[in-house]
């Protein structure tokens, strides 16, 4: 049994991981860098919980768990409540003209 659980562990820690340094990688671009963060901050939480499973700790593997859920929703609910874009000025303000010619 602890053989399986160790198995299960590492690969949740290894697809964790993973996760994390493919949101840092999204992060690197500058139109995903906003959502690249929040997802590499997302899958923390699940490579603490994977460390609980290798750990065979019940409350540290819950805790991660829980975490994760909520960072999770947090990440859903960021797409749905995306600011709008903000209107660009057709004024220039220094010359008091209006930017059409």
């Amino acid at each position: 049994m602890s053989f399986i659980l160790t198995a299960i562990g590492t690969i949740l820690l290894l697809g964790s991981l993973g996760a994390i340094c493919f949101g840092v990688f999204m992060a690197m671009d500058a139109k995903n860098r906003d959502a690249g963060r929040f997802f590499a901050v997302w899958w923390v939480p699940a490579a603490a919980a994977s460390s609980g499973v290798l750990m065979r700790d019940v409350v540290t593997f819950a805790v991660g768990l829980l975490c994760f859920l909520v960072a999770g929703a947090a990440f859903g609910l960021q797409g749905v409540a995306r600011r709008k874009p903000v209107a660009r000025r057709t004024r220039d303000v220094r010359r008091g003209t209006s930017g059409k010619t």
